[in-house]
């Protein structure tokens, strides 16, 4: 082993722990632990776990330091650097990177096709080029639930729709991960006219043999920004084609029932807001597996509002406000801001914004700019109190997708801004000033 080669550098350690009595200081690399060679915090945090081992890290200097450990449980207080991401070399027709404006926030052109990113923070790899070191670290580390983009089972359209002619066997892939007890989620774009209709449904019923490690499918409509120059020509679905798929997976969910609670092909709550039907019940999302694919937030979001309703006593609110939310919710959010404004006794006005950021197809939340929210809100007039979902603006909480941040938010239309966790109950936090952030 070249220890020059291998390691993971140390970012920071924390005051008084055992790494830090150790004499492990940041800027230092972990190099190896028990002899085993480390590559990445995988690795560390995989050998690191059992009672017993010596740990080997190499000082800035180029010194090395030498020493065995037993935690008894206790962390050993070092933070790794970042995980240096695996780049996604495929050129997928629907890729949303693709299709953003410029002038984002840097990060949000990073493709990434990392199974450790998917494995820490359920990001959806597609297994293109996977390879046999990377399946045996899986395995033998047991990094399960994995989500997988699939689109497709038919190889060559698959290969078509991801742009790629040399990806790995997805069907196979899969298999091996099952076999060896993988938990997997699985995703299909639908792109109408490429994979809807008969090859969706194709597409599930040969996905059905991986149950249960295959545990659960979502169906998600293929988003379309208006930034699609020299892209290939794709259509948004329409409410026809909704109502369709709907239908195939409901008579699909008849014959496959449930796996260890889990319905298997599920729809993103965007299909029944284009076929204009009703949310399904909670029984119908399982565990809400892929509830971060918008699978379920809707049935969420009605389910948390009734809680939060069957509160007895309410406090008079005082300042009502005005609460941020995107074209597709807007008909959930209104009236459940009715009967909260009835019961607080203050008036909250939910300020639909339209997304010329990304375009006007584009209705959810989460993807709205920030000049396009304060643009929104200018037209309403003198506003006292804005009311902003958390999933607006990154996760340190501090800038909008167009680098806006919610200070200057705050300071363009002279509104206290309130970020609150875009629930029913995140908002009465919010409203009642309790785990909330204040601008």
């Amino acid at each position: 082993m070249n220890e020059r080669t291998v390691g993971v550098r140390v970012e920071s350690v924390a005051a008084g722990s055992i790494a830090a009595r150790a004499g492990i200081a940041p800027g230092d690399r972990i190099v190896s632990v028990s002899g085993e060679p480390v590559f990445d915090l995988l690795d560390l945090h995989f050998h690191t776990s059992r009672s017993r081992f010596r740990l080997r890290w190499a000082t800035p200097a180029g010194t090395a330091a030498e020493k065995e450990f037993r935690p008894g449980g206790a962390g050993l207080g070092i933070f790794p650097e970042p995980i240096r991401v695996k780049r996604c070399r495929n050129k997928c027709i629907f890729c949303f990177v693709h299709q953003l404006p410029r002038g984002l926030r840097r990060n949000l052109y990073v493709k990434d096709e990392d199974v450790r990113l998917s494995f820490l923070h359920g990001q959806y790899v597609t297994f293109s080029d996977i390879s046999g070191e990377e399946l045996r670290k899986i395995l033998a580390y047991r990094l399960s639930p994995l989500y997988v983009s699939i689109h497709t089972t038919d190889a060559e359209l698959r290969r078509r729709m991801l742009g790629n002619p040399e990806i790995a066997d997805i069907m196979s892939v899969m298999r091996r991960l099952v076999d060896g007890g993988i938990v997997l989620h699985g995703q299909i774009v639908v792109c109408p006219g490429i994979n809807d209709g008969e090859e969706l449904e194709r597409t599930i019923r040969s996905l059905m043999p991986l149950r249960p490690g295959l545990a659960t499918v979502a169906v998600v409509p293929v988003g379309l920004t208006s930034h699609r120059e020299g892209l290939p020509p794709l259509r948004p679905v329409g409410r026809k084609e909704a109502v369709d798929t709907l239908a195939l997976l409901e008579k699909i969910r008849r014959v496959a029932g449930r796996s260890g609670g889990e319905p298997f092909a599920v729809a993103a709550d965007e299909y029944y807001l284009i076929a204009k039907k009703e949310i399904p019940g909670r029984k119908s999302y399982g565990s809400f597996a892929q509830i971060g694919n918008g699978v379920g937030l809707l049935r969420r979001f009605e389910d948390d509002a009734r809680a939060v309703f069957r509160r007895k006593r309410w406090k008079p609110a005082g300042t009502g406000g005005a609460v941020v939310t995107g074209y597709s919710p807007r008909g959930y959010v209104k009236p459940f801001l009715a009967e909260f404004s009835r019961r607080a006794g203050a008036r909250f006005e939910a300020v639909a914004v339209e997304n010329r950021l990304m375009g006007r197809s584009v209705n959810v939340t989460g993807l709205l700019g920030g000049r396009d929210i304060l643009r929104a809100l200018r037209q309403r007039g003198t506003i006292r109190r804005v009311y902003l979902p958390s999933v607006t603006l990154r996760d340190a909480g501090d800038l909008f997708l167009d680098n806006l941040s919610p200070e200057e938010l705050a300071r363009e239309t002279g509104a206290e801004v309130r970020v609150f966790d875009p629930t029913p109950r995140g908002f009465f936090d919010a409203v009642y000033k309790t785990e909330t952030s204040i601008i």
